[in-house]
């Protein structure tokens, strides 16, 4: 299991960048295959990590780089509850708004098939 400490392994991890607030580096990991689901100690993943420190700029990308916000720690808490136990509310509060969804690309089917609807909707007029 992957672990968060300052160990030499760690230094150049996705995990250490979350813990830094280094977006640059989460998009630099990711793109070389770092998943940012991957669990270290306690089941935490980059984007609980990144949600302890107060990263809101690190959690958004790790979000739109495919964090999981319902994936949950060994003891049961999703990143949303890291945040909010640490009392940073700008990033529950973008956890839970989506806006990141739309820059993930999750809501490209439905604007895609809102499109083709209004279109047939227009013709008929």
């Amino acid at each position: 299991m992957t672990s968060t400490s300052n160990s030499p392994e760690t230094q150049n991890s996705i995990f250490h960048a979350a813990q830094k607030g280094n977006v640059d580096d989460i998009i630099y990991f990711v793109s070389k295959s770092q998943s940012p689901n991957s669990q270290g100690c306690g089941g935490y993943t980059p984007l609980h990590i990144a949600c302890a420190f107060g990263h809101k700029d690190a959690v958004r990308t790790l979000l739109v780089h495919g964090g999981d916000p319902e994936q949950k720690t060994e003891d049961g808490k999703t990143a949303r509850d890291v945040a909010e136990g640490k009392g940073f509310t700008e990033i529950v509060e973008l956890i839970e708004g989506g806006e990141w969804k739309v820059e993930r690309g999750e809501y490209a089917q439905y604007d895609a098939d809102f499109r083709l609807l209004a279109q047939t909707c227009l013709l008929r007029f």
